[in-house]
């Protein structure tokens, strides 16, 4: 099959992949789940480049054994800070510093300068199978007034069937004390299709504060998504708060909460009585173990002592919806990175002991994390749907958590997007520059 075939809309059929089983709907089961959760299937691409399970003639191509993924879901991201850390530095300290040199840079953030980093960061993650994106957007201005709202806006049109974006105004918690000014920003946040973001400082959340955001939000029809207890200090338990104005509110309308690091250091007393009321109030709680990595317990000259992730064992135990997010790329919060959901993943595992459960956890990464963002048709395999996937030089979990990134081929509505590893090109017989 080489390029020029697959512009035609080769009919393909392929057998032997191996694909979590939670993930896969509508295809026949050719052998018996493994104890990793993966099952063996066979599916086919159409012309129109839709997923079957029946096949129809055309070529196949034995996949061996790979393993096949759907494509990722990034829930919580922020392009307005991709690639400055070259004009920022790196942090001496933690969080604090970081924010520092975010805001000191921000006078460079023209509307040339964001549409140049956030494109650059949009194309890495498509070419490594990103399909739904969500990026906070700093908002200290009214949103009709941001540059960053107005070029995230642009770009969102332009990605329009390689990438869903979906937008949050991050605005700290304190904003709601201006109740007019507020609710002109929900009103413009509306507008735009976005989402109402809030960042509380530990100390600073109180049940008045949370419930005018929660009224606000009711009042537009607003999603609300968190940045909440980014610290370990086990006295931070804003989170449970967030959890006690739901119920108040009786606001139904999705909720997430990034970060909660603090939920995973405070007494198990505190943390089960929090999980409980998270379950309860359906909040979905995003783990962000890059960024959290890096900044929490961070102190020039110092070892890290404590671990910036939040109780994600103790989540899933309990039946809440908890999941991996990318965060910050190359800037000062984070200065590695490439918008890669497979390396956000390994440092999960690794971070957080996943890989005893490894199968569950990583078809809970997809799902739970397109249910948290309402990305419908999103991190799942299934008959009909477009022929959005990524097939892996890997045979196992083992391989897939150490494998170079470059192994994999993505494809969009089934057709290749990026260069395949000499292996693929060989077994698909592409010729892909």
């Amino acid at each position: 099959m080489n390029v020029h075939s697959v512009e035609k809309a080769e009919r393909i059929w392929f057998v032997n992949a191996r694909v979590p089983g939670q993930l896969a709907e509508g295809f026949e089961v050719r052998a018996q789940p493994a104890r990793d959760g993966l099952v063996t299937v066979a599916f086919g691409i159409t012309p129109d480049g839709q997923l079957t399970g029946q096949a129809q003639g055309g070529r196949c191509v034995d996949l061996g054994g790979r393993i096949v993924l759907p494509t990722f879901v990034d829930s919580h991201v922020h392009l307005d800070k991709s690639y400055i850390v070259r004009r920022t530095g790196i942090p001496d300290g933690g969080l604090p510093d970081a924010v520092r040199l975010s805001i000191a840079d921000a006078v460079n953030w023209t509307e040339d300068d964001l549409r140049r980093r956030m494109t650059k960061a949009l194309e890495r993650a498509f070419h490594h199978g990103a399909s739904a994106m969500r990026t906070h957007i700093d908002m200290w201005s009214m949103p009709a007034q941001s540059a960053a709202w107005r070029v995230i806006s642009e770009l969102r049109e332009q990605w329009r069937g390689r990438i869903e974006l979906q937008i949050v105004a991050l605005m700290g918690l304190d904003r709601v004390n201006e109740a007019n000014e507020y609710a002109e920003r929900c009103r413009q946040i509306k507008a735009s299709d976005g989402i109402l973001g809030v960042f509380i400082a530990p100390g600073t959340a109180t049940d008045d504060k949370l419930d005018a955001v929660f009224r606000f939000a009711a009042a537009m029809e607003l999603d609300v998504d968190f940045h909440v207890d980014e610290t370990i200090d086990p006295s931070a338990q804003s989170l449970e708060l967030i959890c006690d104005s739901i119920i108040r509110t009786r606001f139904d309308r999705k909720v997430v909460a990034g970060h909660c690091c603090s939920l995973g250091t405070m007494p198990h007393v505190d943390r089960d009585r929090i999980i409980e009321k998270i379950v309860q109030t359906g909040v979905h709680v995003i783990s962000l173990p890059m960024s959290n990595l890096f900044l929490q317990d961070r102190a020039c000259g110092t070892t890290p002592s404590r671990r910036g992730l939040t109780a994600v064992h103790e989540l899933r135990a309990a039946g809440a919806s908890v999941h991996f997010g990318s965060d910050n790329v190359q800037d000062p919060f984070y200065p590695y990175g490439d918008y890669d959901m497979l390396t956000v993943f390994r440092i999960a595992v690794s971070a957080a002991h996943l890989d005893v459960d490894i199968g569950d956890w990583l078809a809970r990464q997809f799902r739970s994390a397109a249910t948290a963002c309402g990305f419908v048709g999103h991190g799942r395999l299934s008959v009909g749907s477009p022929a959005n996937l990524i097939i892996f030089d890997a045979m196992d979990f083992f391989d897939l958590m150490s494998m170079s990134p470059s192994e994999r081929l993505v494809l969009r509505n089934g057709r290749p997007i990026r260069p395949a590893s000499i292996n693929l090109r060989n077994l698909l017989a592409l010729e892909l520059p």
